[in-house]
């Protein structure tokens, strides 16, 4: 079973099946994360498009 981790935790030392040692990983909503000494994977379509028309809302003036 995982563990689950308190709000404020940002990030634990955890085992690292990649790296073949203990690493830091980020902790997300209280669950592990990813291992931060890795290069995050590359963003999908989707994710990047979402954070381009979130960008695009940010900038535009809504008058109404």
């Amino acid at each position: 079973m995982s563990e689950h981790y308190t709000r404020n935790t940002e990030s634990v030392l955890a085992w690292c099946n990649r790296c073949s040692r203990l690493t830091m990983h980020a902790v997300s909503a209280g669950r592990r994360g990813h291992c931060t000494e890795h290069e995050r994977p590359p963003a999908t379509r989707k994710k990047e498009s979402a954070r381009e028309r979130r960008a695009r809302e940010k900038r535009q003036l809504k008058l109404f």
